[in-house]
């Protein structure tokens, strides 16, 4: 997902993609107008580890499509 998709994207769902990426809660909060904190208590959230672990599935498939593209070459 490119920078300007993740702009449209609401700041809690921006906060689980870039957590499911590894990215530290206290370098998040700033990128998306919130703090830190803020971050850790929106990750503590059912609903929101819901949403990062189906960004790390996503993200996992993408990475073995192209494992899989380029065993084809």
């Amino acid at each position: 997902m490119d920078a300007v998709g993740r702009e449209e994207l609401p700041p809690r769902v921006r906060a689980a993609v870039l957590l499911a990426m590894g990215r530290s809660t206290e370098e998040i909060g700033p990128e998306i107008g919130v703090s830190g904190r803020t971050v850790r208590r929106w990750r503590a959230r059912p609903e929101v580890r819901a949403d990062i672990h189906r960004v790390r599935l996503r993200l996992l498939d993408g990475a073995v499509a192209s494992l899989r593209a380029g065993v084809g070459e």
